[in-house]
């Protein structure tokens, strides 16, 4: 439930087709009709202050879904905004909603490829794919040779390859510490490590020389100068010798650094990864580093993916508490953010249909009608899941200890075989009339959606009347679960 994107995406798509299939005739003819129209009145369409995304033809839309694209930029609240593209849906034009003067756009795809492009206010920008990259063309003004694909110039000219040294020595870092068989790579690291702050330093020599020489915008300049910056004080964090990042060091530098930096990307990117490292070496005193850290933008953004992480794993009891704790230390539309996730949990309909053992059919609210009265702890599994299938001594256990305290177990199966599931309940002893069904319309289910059910075992508890309290529950095996339970049965 992550709140990236489900607040607000101003990254809006305008000129839709659906449901032309994707390899149709007719939906290419169509796209490029809409294109030839939708770059005649660009400037009309346009909405105030936005930047506008024309894509050049079909096979663009076909490109950024067949890599599982993404493009991203800083909102005007100064949060994260995403949009990914989908096979259901084709889009001709993308509005980028900001009032800013200047528009970092990052381009990700699935195979770990990255380029940032900015954009100024008002800008029309015509997308194309040239040698499986994408390109940038702004058409409404003149722009210097490497003010918007200077990225994708720089790889090609500074390190003759598709990417940069820096990006080998986090590749490398990665593979090393974070791999499943970590291994020792000491003086492969030093030779990276060493050569990604060489190419930092030709970075900052080369665009001080297209500045100078009048091929990139001094404003342009400007941005990517802080970024290389940023990048030299970042990778002398990592020590080798060590094998670890300084996050403490990290957390007190650039907690200090201005506000100024506030728009840009790789801040809330590393954001993500600076909370990870500071919860894996410092989980005890986490809350007092993250809510010390003063209240710059850097520090209130430490504090939002702190509380994020957490609200995803909390009661709506628990996140009512946490976020009015935290309530003075956020802009109210990071709050607001926040709280929107539950708060589309909690009136969301819970539209799943069910098939129990004896081919008895119900929705999932007649299931909850049927069960009033009593709390439900909700075992979301498959019969393909081993987690799933080894946590069931403990679900049943649970149900053995508190069935006389007004608790069920229910298990909910997201299989598509049918006869498999049934096979699967029965060896493992939950073929239980009345508490064991299957969801027939996983795929279709917006509630599933807006549960965001990607890993599985999922728990989920309902109050005596219905109600969702708990979109990710503690596990059956866990000390929690049973405090939690506890708690509910003792009111």
């Amino acid at each position: 439930m992550s709140g990236t994107g489900a607040y607000k995406n101003s990254l809006r798509a305008m000129g839709r087709i659906n449901p032309l299939s994707t390899n149709s005739p007719l939906r290419f003819i169509v796209v490029v009709v809409l294109m030839m129209g939708l770059t005649c009145c660009a400037q009309e369409q346009k909405i105030e202050g936005s930047v506008v995304l024309l894509l050049d033809d079909a096979a663009v839309y076909n490109f950024f879904t067949q890599k599982k694209a993404s493009l991203s930029y800083i909102g005007e609240s100064s949060l994260l905004e995403e949009f990914s593209f989908s096979k259901d849906t084709i889009f001709t034009q993308l509005a980028v909603e900001s009032e800013r003067n200047w528009t970092e756009l990052l381009y990700k795809e699935n195979s770990q490829s990255r380029y940032s492009y900015i954009f100024q206010k008002r800008d029309t920008v015509l997308i194309k794919i040239i040698d499986k990259k994408p390109w940038m063309e702004v058409v409404n003004r003149t722009s210097k040779e490497y003010d918007i694909n200077w990225e994708v110039k720089r790889n090609q000219e500074l390190y003759k390859t598709d990417h940069s040294s820096l990006e080998d020595f986090y590749f490398l870092w990665n593979s090393t510490f974070n791999s499943v068989l970590p291994i020792s790579m000491e003086s492969e690291l030093i030779k990276a490590k060493t050569s990604a702050e060489e190419g930092l330093e030709k970075e900052k020599f080369w665009l001080d020389s297209l500045v100078i020489n009048g091929l990139l915008t001094k404003t342009y300049f400007e941005f990517l100068a802080e970024r290389n910056r940023f990048e030299q004080i970042k990778i002398g964090l990592f020590k080798i010798d060590s094998g670890m990042f300084d996050a403490l060091g990290a957390m007190e530098t650039f907690s200090k650094k201005s506000s100024s930096e506030e728009y840009h990307i790789y801040l809330d990117e590393f954001s993500d990864f600076l909370l990870g490292q500071l919860i894996v070496q410092h989980s005890e005193k986490i809350d007092e580093i993250i809510g010390g850290a003063g209240d710059g933008y850097f520090s209130q953004l430490m504090l939002y993916k702190y509380l994020e992480r957490q609200v995803q794993e909390i009661s709506f009891a628990e996140v009512d508490q946490l976020l009015t704790l935290n309530t003075s230390k956020l802009p109210n539309e990071w709050e607001m953010r926040l709280r929107a996730p539950i708060e589309k949990l909690r009136i969301q309909d819970p539209d799943m249909e069910l098939l129990g053992l004896g081919q008895k059919r119900l929705t999932f609210e007649e299931l909850l009608a049927e069960k009033r009265g009593e709390y439900l702890y909700v075992d979301l599994w498959a019969a393909w899941c081993i987690p799933c299938i080894r946590s069931f001594p403990e679900t049943k256990k649970l149900q053995s200890d508190y069935q006389d305290k007004g608790i069920q177990v229910i298990y909910l199966s997201v299989d598509k075989n049918h006869k498999f599931w049934e096979e699967v309940t029965r060896k493992y002893e939950i073929a239980i009339p009345e508490r064991s069904f299957i969801i027939m319309n996983v795929e279709e289910s917006e509630y599933l959606k807006e549960l965001n059910v990607e890993l599985i075992p999922r728990y989920l508890l309902f109050d005596a009347e219905g109600k969702l309290i708990h979109p990710n529950a503690p596990r059956p095996e866990s000390r929690d679960i049973r405090v939690l339970l506890d708690s509910l049965s003792s009111e």
